[in-house]
């Protein structure tokens, strides 16, 4: 079963718009499966999608959704995924940074940014399935969700600064633990994920400042080109994957 490119996007997004408004995988596929062999008959006939729909992407989407229970127990799966991922990365930071230390406020903070993180994940993979908008404007969308944890975490730890809370620090021991599990957190995620942006990721943050940390420059130029070497790293892989998704489009 072929289906038009229009029809085939159409339900990709169909799947990420009725998985991120937290319905149940299963019943999702039995949906989209079902949806597939009408858009298949509708297009021998010579009708489009519109024909199917009778209304727009995001009206259909959000009409099917609301027909579909709340998949609780479904979503809880994720939540601990999604937890250590986030903490992964702000520990690995740490631990590579003078090693691990946590004050209360920042335990609070973090769990305070967690919460707006995974409301924002949700909102932007809605917003994106559901309304036409181009690959480039898509990849600024992710991206900016990729960087809003990075610009709350520093805020954070800036506020933090301000005020005195109980703190943990590990020691020597700790951190190198620290290192090694975290390293293991990316690395299950890309396995359990099947994608390698969850390895990339780290690379890309934390390898420049490593390289960078080992010459013998003064400390303002290691500073200087740590915040160019990260960015423009970031530039690099966001036009790799863009020509990557151009490179399969041409080929569809």
């Amino acid at each position: 079963m072929r289906l038009s490119k229009q029809s085939s996007e159409f339900l990709g997004n169909l799947r990420v718009y009725l998985f991120s408004s937290g319905k149940n995988e299963g019943e999702i596929e039995e949906i989209v499966a079902e949806l597939e062999d009408h858009l298949y008959e509708a297009e021998k006939q010579g009708k489009n999608i519109e024909d199917i729909t009778g209304k727009t992407p995001k009206e259909y989407m959000k009409n099917i959704a609301n027909e579909m229970k709340f998949d609780l127990t479904g979503w809880l799966k994720y939540i601990p995924i999604l937890i250590l991922g986030v903490y992964s990365y702000h520990l690995l930071g740490d631990a590579l940074n003078g090693g691990v230390k946590y004050s209360l406020l920042e335990l609070i903070g973090d769990s305070v940014i967690l919460i707006i993180f995974l409301l924002l994940t949700i909102i932007t993979f809605k917003y994106v399935a559901s309304t036409k908008i181009s690959k480039t404007n898509e990849y600024l969308l992710f991206a900016l969700l990729g960087f809003t944890p990075l610009v709350l975490f520093v805020g954070l730890l800036l506020f933090d600064r301000s005020f005195e809370t109980p703190t943990i620090h590990f020691n020597q021991a700790g951190n190198v633990a620290t290192i090694i599990v975290t390293i293991m957190v990316f690395i299950g995620i890309s396995v359990w994920s099947k994608t390698w942006i969850s390895i990339i990721l780290p690379l890309i943050l934390f390898v420049p400042e490593i390289l960078i940390n080992t010459t013998n420059l003064s400390e303002e130029r290691r500073l200087i080109l740590t915040s160019i070497a990260t960015p423009l790293l970031f530039l690099i892989y966001f036009l790799i994957v863009l020509k990557m998704e151009k490179r399969k489009e041409q080929n569809v």
